[in-house]
């Protein structure tokens, strides 16, 4: 403040800047620059001179297109705000849109270096309408009125325009201010075409001289020549018969017939005057350089490359906008935002999301491998791609968890501590996690079916081939840790219970697969749908089940293991593994399948309305009892004659289920 005998007389905005202390003095705007023998305004800069208008331009519609989101400050961060801040930005007035009011902000900021919104109040003083106001018709000057309010203050004086006889003038908080920098004011900008002078002045003199050459060359310089001296009327004669027959665009390359002795020098382009389209492309790009834009944003492609051009046309938003957006985003809040809430409970920004997140395979890329190193859950991915955050199951980080650390050696081992040390474990105890080699995903297992385009056969053999391979990874790990756990000499070679939750998992995955493939194929052919959530449970419980059945099978194979003098220790576990153990492989899938798509068969049939189910035998050596069944038909909810529910159903035994390949279908 400035003090006059203990009185605040006036506020100053700076000390020892170029504003002075004169409390009468006013601020003007920038409004042109003088080009070859003429004066120009900003605007008329703008509509004549082609680079200046094609950069604002791209701004200002780069601007404009930009979501300008209202945040809200709450426990948890910032939200979104749905309130009268919001639709005061989304729609100004009656007249403008937000769209349109960004832009006109944009454009005017880039041609005049500032621009102005007035705000309109209601009778309670609340905002209700944004109008722009156009920087030429506005001076900025100290209220000395003793009696206002604004006294000592800023007042914006509108004059382009009177109410009652006066020019209208509102106070420094009815008026948000867009301005650049001024060395010399703060509080008006200063236009980008300041710094431009010499590059429009000169690509005005080149474009007026080409307009020139055109309508008053002629090729573009000719002198005539004649031995004799000539009389005035002679000459003047002369000249115009000539320029009638040859000046101008429409007269080019016309027949030329010369009086006696008369002889024509055509007056050719020199070197320096060659580099007239030299000096054109400096023009633009120093137009680019001034407002920071990329050449290639603004369709120059001179120095573009297939390498190189992606990466400037992002860095229009990333060097450009930014800056832009936060000094125009900083303004509404310091000037607009506390006319709705209080400090540090509201902020603005333009929302750059959507034009920084790239193409969509650059995205998919880059979002595959932040899901699936547990940097970004699948909820807070799929949004990216317009899509819903889907269900709980989506909220959850996933991460592949193969990673060890150096010095860790393969699984069943002891693991090597930092020191180089061995850390003693019970070797026999340990036991994979289904996502240390890769989790197994109904998802990946369905990937895997969709190749196979034949019938339900084609695809039960793919099922049982997925439910073999897996098996065996898992057999081969046990192999493994029995192994070490035997070169430890470990007290128990083999702990059945600390395996159950793996192969749990892995056979919940398979099951789950079956059911889905089958069921989905079935209802199909039904004209129906099917929810495999009906039997979901049963099929996790029989996972469970069967997993630990398995290893319990496996660990009295172990038991009952020779150890043979003359073989080694690894020899004789390689011969389990490769033998028993690996026969049971197939035996087990082929009994799975079979009942998972027993079951989701009869339930998408029943979900689907058929009434009647059919026995039928694929296989070219069926069991008797099941060649004798073929094509034997019974109600949907009824047993066949054998007292299964359909093949693979495990009530019928391991003597009727195993290495069963029948089928069954469904009618109305």
């Amino acid at each position: 403040m400035i003090i006059s005998n203990g009185t605040a007389v006036a506020r100053i905005d700076s000390i020892g800047g170029g504003d002075g202390y004169q409390l009468a003095q006013n601020f003007y705007g920038g409004t042109g620059i003088e080009l070859t023998g003429m004066w120009a305004g900003y605007g008329m800069l703008y509509k004549r001179q082609l680079w200046v208008g094609t950069v604002v331009r791209k701004l200002a519609m780069a601007t404009a297109r930009m979501p300008f989101d209202i945040k809200i400050a709450g426990p948890k961060g910032y939200s979104d705000e749905n309130g009268p801040l919001a639709e005061l930005m989304k729609r100004p007035n009656a007249r403008l849109s937000g769209f349109r009011l960004w832009r006109w902000t944009s454009s005017t900021y880039d041609i005049y270096g500032e621009a102005f919104w007035v705000k309109l109040r209601d009778r309670n003083g609340r905002v209700r309408e944004l109008h722009p106001m156009h920087p030429t018709n506005v001076v900025i000057r100290r209220d000395l009125d003793e009696s206002s309010p604004n006294y000592g203050n800023l007042e914006y004086v509108y004059t382009g325009g009177t109410i009652a006889g006066a020019f209208a003038k509102w106070a420094e908080d009815d008026v948000v201010a867009f301005t650049s920098y001024n060395p010399d004011n703060m509080h008006r900008g200063l236009s980008n075409l300041e710094g431009l002078r010499s590059t429009l002045l000169n690509e005005d003199a080149a474009r007026r001289a080409n307009a020139a050459f055109w309508k008053r060359g002629a090729r573009p310089s000719v002198v005539l020549k004649h031995p004799k001296t000539l009389s005035d009327p002679a000459i003047e004669r002369l000249r115009r018969d000539f320029d009638a027959r040859h000046q101008g665009v429409d007269q080019f390359g016309g027949t030329n017939l010369l009086e006696e002795g008369l002889e024509v020098q055509v007056l050719q382009l020199n070197a320096e005057e060659m580099q007239y389209v030299e000096s054109r492309k400096l023009n633009r790009e120093e137009v680019c350089a001034s407002y920071d834009v990329p050449p290639p944003v603004v369709h120059i492609l001179d120095h573009a490359t297939f390498s190189n051009i992606t990466e400037q046309l992002r860095s229009q938003y990333r060097d450009t906008m930014a800056p832009r957006f936060e000094d125009f985003e900083a303004v509404v809040d310091h000037q607009l935002v506390p006319d709705f809430y209080g400090f540090g409970e509201a902020m603005t920004r333009f929302n750059m999301d959507e034009v920084l997140r790239g193409d969509f395979e650059t995205r998919a890329t880059a979002v595959v491998g932040l899901v699936s190193n547990g940097v970004m859950r699948p909820a807070e991915a799929r949004p990216l791609f317009g899509l819903d955050p889907a269900g709980p199951e989506a909220d959850v980080l996933y991460a592949n968890a193969a990673l060890q650390p150096l010095g860790t050696v393969q699984r069943g081992q002891q693991q090597v501590a930092l020191d180089g040390s061995l850390i003693p474990q019970p070797l026999a105890l340990e036991a994979p996690k289904a996502a240390q080699r890769g989790r197994l995903t109904v998802r990946s297992i369905m990937g895997r079916l969709a190749q196979v385009k034949a019938d339900k056969v084609a695809t039960r053999d793919k099922l049982v081939a997925e439910h073999a391979k897996e098996l065996r990874k898992f057999f081969d790990e046990q192999r493994a840790s029995v192994k070490a756990a035997q070169s430890a000499k470990a007290a128990g070679l083999f702990e059945p219970t600390a395996w159950d939750s793996s192969l749990a998992e892995i056979l919940g995955a398979l099951s789950a697969a079956t059911s889905q493939a089958i069921g989905t194929t079935t209802a199909t052919d039904l004209g129906g749908s099917y929810d495999p959530t009906a039997i979901s449970d049963w099929v996790n419980e029989n996972a469970k089940s069967s997993a630990k059945n398995i290893n319990q099978k496996t660990a009295e194979q172990i038991d009952d293991l020779d150890w043979p003098e003359e073989e080694s220790p690894d020899d004789a576990i390689d011969g389990l593994f490769d033998g028993p153990v690996d026969a049971r492989a197939d035996e087990i899938s082929w009994s799975r399948v079979a009942m998972i798509a027993g079951l989701a068969g009869l339930t998408a049939a029943s979900q689907s309305g058929a009434a009647t189910k059919t026995w039928n035998v694929n296989s070219a050596n069926p069991r008797a009892s099941h060649a004798a069944m073929d094509g034997e038909t019974v109600g949907v909810d009824e047993l066949f004659s054998n007292g299964m529910n359909a093949p693979g159903d495990p009530s019928g035994g391991a003597d009727e289920v195993a290495g069963c390949n029948c089928g069954i279908t469904f009618d109305f």
